[in-house]
């Protein structure tokens, strides 16, 4: 009876204090784990892959770096006026053309008949009209000839009657005779009367005739060039000096009339074009310098208009070069461009560079110079932009911030230097 109360005892003494060993254990493990979670997390790095930057009183200089797509000034569309299809080209895109180089020939048989038919239509007319004056010009050469045989006659049948009058008057003709000399003379008279009046009326209209007919000739002659010219527009041809933007015709390809083949634009004569947000709306204006870098080369601008439509939260500025250079730009070449925006009063500024941000938190790395470290610290920011950002703050005018050439590790909370 003894015996079993004892086992009982100590079977209950040994739950128990498995019990507490197992909650002694779990709070050990709670402990360990809070205190991983709260315990700064640390990384050593050599001091030759960090950056200080000292955090110092200053104007406010806004840098905004943007992208500016260059616009030619002069650009000409180069279209196909008859349309047809695509026997040769002669150059491609990006290649650079002169006024009047041929870029690609057509074929148009419908076109060639057609002209065809006109160059003959017009010959004909001026075949017509070039017989019509030699008709008139042979009537008014016969109707001199005829005008001289009666003014010949006239003088003859007149010697005539004066010789054979004292004749009839002595009874030596015959009456019916001399009567029929009388009468061929009037004859003759009245023939040279109306010789003479028609030559006069052709005298006064030929002139103005023949002058129409070969104005008519000569307007014939140019319709006949105009429409030999026709042929040309076969043949596209650049207008000016420039560079073919975009050319994406093939051989055997099918053009309609006025389908644009190309775009030849002048390389020497560019404006541009850039995107600002909303915000700056009230600070970017007109005259203000700017920079642009292609290649490079720094290519100061000016803005010399700003639009005042606002679209997706973004407005349009045009940017001229005050001073042109010869640059080797292409339709639609973007240039880096940094705009300088300078504000009145002075702030804490701190390189944007070394603001980083976490969960929406903008943080900093601040060195401490007695534990030769840098700890990630919490600040505030009013406006960052492309180089300095305004501090409001978590920094003091002085002291150090640090940037670091590798930033593809997790960022630790302590930063040690070797």
């Amino acid at each position: 009876m003894d015996v079993n109360i004892d086992s009982k005892l100590a079977v209950h003494l040994r739950a128990k204090w498995l019990t507490w060993l197992a909650a002694a254990v779990f709070i050990l493990l709670c402990a360990v784990m809070y205190r991983l979670a709260t315990a700064d997390n640390y990384l050593t790095l050599p001091l030759a892959s960090a950056t200080f930057h000292t955090v110092r009183r200053g104007v406010y200089t806004d840098t905004l770096v943007t992208r500016a797509i260059a616009i030619p000034n002069e650009s000409v569309f180069v279209s196909s006026e008859r349309g047809g299809k695509v026997l040769e080209i002669y150059k491609a895109s990006s290649d650079f053309v002169k006024k009047g180089e041929v870029i690609a020939r057509l074929s148009n048989y419908d076109f060639v008949l057609q002209v065809t038919s006109r160059i003959a239509d017009a010959t004909e007319q001026i075949n017509n009209l070039r017989n019509m004056r030699m008709l008139l010009e042979r009537n008014s050469r016969d109707t001199k000839v005829e005008l001289q045989k009666s003014h010949y006659n006239l003088l003859k049948i007149g010697k005539e009657i004066k010789r054979n009058k004292k004749l009839y008057e002595n009874a030596i003709i015959e009456k019916a005779r001399y009567e029929n000399l009388l009468d061929e003379l009037t004859h003759w008279e009245k023939t040279y009367a109306i010789l003479a009046e028609h030559e006069a009326q052709q005298d006064k209209i030929l002139p103005q005739q023949f002058m129409e007919i070969d104005e008519s000739v000569k307007r014939l002659g140019k319709l006949m060039d105009l429409i030999k010219g026709g042929l040309e527009q076969l043949t596209i041809v650049s207008p000016i000096d420039g560079t073919l933007s975009s050319l994406d015709i093939k051989i055997g390809q099918q053009i309609k009339p006025g389908e644009k083949v190309t775009i030849v634009d002048n390389p020497h004569s560019y404006h541009f074009e850039a995107d600002f947000s909303e915000y700056y709306l009230d600070k970017i204006k007109p005259q203000v310098s700017v920079v642009a870098e292609s290649g490079g080369i720094e290519i100061p601008l000016t803005i010399e208009s700003v639009s005042s439509v606002v679209d997706n939260g973004k407005f349009k500025a045009k940017l001229t070069s005050p001073q042109p250079k010869q640059l080797a730009l292409k339709r639609g070449q973007s240039l880096d461009l940094r705009v300088s925006l300078d504000a009145a009063r002075e702030a804490l500024l701190a390189p944007s560079e070394a603001v980083f941000f976490q969960d929406g938190q903008a943080l900093v790395y601040a060195y401490d110079e007695i534990g030769r470290r840098a700890v990630k610290t919490p600040v505030q920011i009013k406006r960052q932009g492309a180089a300095q950002s305004e501090i409001t703050s978590g920094l003091a005018e002085g002291q150090q911030v640090v940037t670091f050439a590798d930033n593809d590790y997790e960022k630790p909370n302590i930063i040690e230097f070797e």
